[in-house]
């Protein structure tokens, strides 16, 4: 009866080849574009450089909603109290 050797050492097993040489894979890559286009990238930055900081119809609406004594109603209140209880149970 034979033995059977079991090698462990994973450095000394050959790897397989994957097909072809290194030269024939590095040539086949498509080559590099010279330069690139930062077009879109430029004007959608200088599009959100001319959204205004400050949106006076927004500020308009909240100072309105500020000077009413009944907002938020008190049920939306009770609403968000009973969620904020139930998950500091959890």
């Amino acid at each position: 009866m034979a033995l059977m050797e079991i090698n462990l050492n994973p450095n000394r097993i050959p790897l397989p080849e994957l097909g072809g040489s290194t030269a024939a894979r590095q040539g086949s890559s498509p080559a590099a574009p010279d330069s690139v286009s930062f077009s879109p990238a430029a004007s959608l930055g200088t599009s959100l450089q001319d959204i205004p900081l400050v949106r006076p119809e927004k500020v308009a609406q909240a100072k309105a909603l500020g000077s009413v004594t009944s907002y938020p109603p008190a049920d939306l209140l009770d609403r968000i109290a009973t969620l904020l209880a139930v998950h500091m149970k959890k």
